[in-house]
């Protein structure tokens, strides 16, 4: 690996973690100001876009600021990490995630592939709806229905699918660009595409893995060092044996299987479908669903992703190939 692979490498860690730390420090900040304006707006006559801020700090709880504060963090810094990774037409380093390319003076050991044009993409997107949406119907099926516990069918708005619709789109598109397009390129350039695989699967889910779970939450949401106390909170929830198996080893199957559809075919169509397919799924079966057993249901999940998995391979031409006649 050449000194400036890693320092991109160590960069892309350096950034997840000061996203985390920065935004725990900010979180009970962000919590006492959102409570102060749902109090000092409770009753008054204000413009659509603050009575909406305010109706939402009023109801949500310490987690869902501290999720947010993490994504604000993360964009914040984002900026100055894009710099740092020379990211621009021009810049000399990075030409975005359509356009990363492995390090040539890495030699023969490591495969520079790039994320060519896919003139297969409507088809790949289609392929990775059916699966991502399959996946999660095995999920809820077997999962829940079998293996999990119970099941209640509640009535589901046609608003409230075009909001589940919305949100997986932007949620599936958003991750997928940086996930698979930069830290997976970045990560291509500088170890065996095994390796850049699995690490970026366990970045994956790690970020995931810091979404507070129901139950989790702290006693006193106004303390200034609460954030830490939550990242803490997490850090012990995830070394359970229900979280490990019903959260972890899911998460990082799912990560695996994205990761490797955009190594398999040189491209982030495929991985985009199967993201929002899953996430919509995913949804659905949280509308539906009320889980009894949490971890044996989510062995459903980790065999449907591995199924998808070779699914993949199957379907799918060698993206080493696609990249060498690009």
């Amino acid at each position: 690996m050449s000194g400036g692979a890693l320092g991109d490498v160590l960069k892309v860690w350096g950034y997840a973690i000061a996203s985390v730390f920065l935004g725990a420090w900010v979180a009970p900040w962000l919590y006492n100001i959102g409570k102060t304006l749902a109090e000092v707006t409770s009753g008054k006559q204000t413009n659509g876009l603050i009575e909406w801020v305010a109706g939402f700090c009023r109801q949500a709880d310490f987690p869902q600021f501290f999720v947010i504060s993490l994504c604000l963090m993360a964009a914040v810094l984002g900026i100055l990490w894009a710099v740092l990774m020379r990211v621009g037409r021009g810049g000399g380093g990075l030409n975005g995630p359509w356009q990363i390319r492995s390090a040539s003076v890495l030699g023969p050991l490591y495969h520079d592939q790039a994320l060519v044009r896919n003139p297969e993409a409507w088809r790949h997107v289609l392929l990775g709806l059916g699966m991502g949406g399959v996946m999660g119907v095995l999920w809820l099926v077997f999962g829940n229905m079998w293996l999990g516990g119970a099941v209640r069918f509640v009535p589901v708005s046609l608003r409230s699918l075009m909001g589940f619709w919305i949100f997986a789109m932007g949620l599936g598109v958003l991750q997928e660009i940086f996930f698979r397009g930069v830290v997976l390129g970045i990560f291509l350039r500088a170890m065996r595409p095994v390796l850049a695989l699995g690490l970026a699967s366990v970045l994956f889910a790690l970020v995931h893995l810091l979404i507070p779970a129901a139950g989790v939450d702290v006693v006193d949401p106004e303390a200034s060092a609460v954030g830490f106390e939550m990242l803490g909170l997490l850090g012990s929830h995830v070394f359970q044996v229900k979280v490990i198996l019903g959260s972890v080893v899911p998460l990082l199957a799912l990560g695996g299987v994205l990761a490797f559809a955009r190594w398999r075919t040189a491209s982030l169509w495929l991985p985009i479908g199967l993201h929002v397919g899953w996430s919509f799924a995913m949804q659905m079966e949280a509308c539906f669903t009320v889980r009894v057993a949490h971890w044996n249901g989510d062995i459903a999940a980790v065999v449907s992703v591995c199924g998808a998995g070779c699914i993949i391979k199957y379907l799918t031409t060698d993206g080493a190939r696609i990249t060498a006649k690009g």
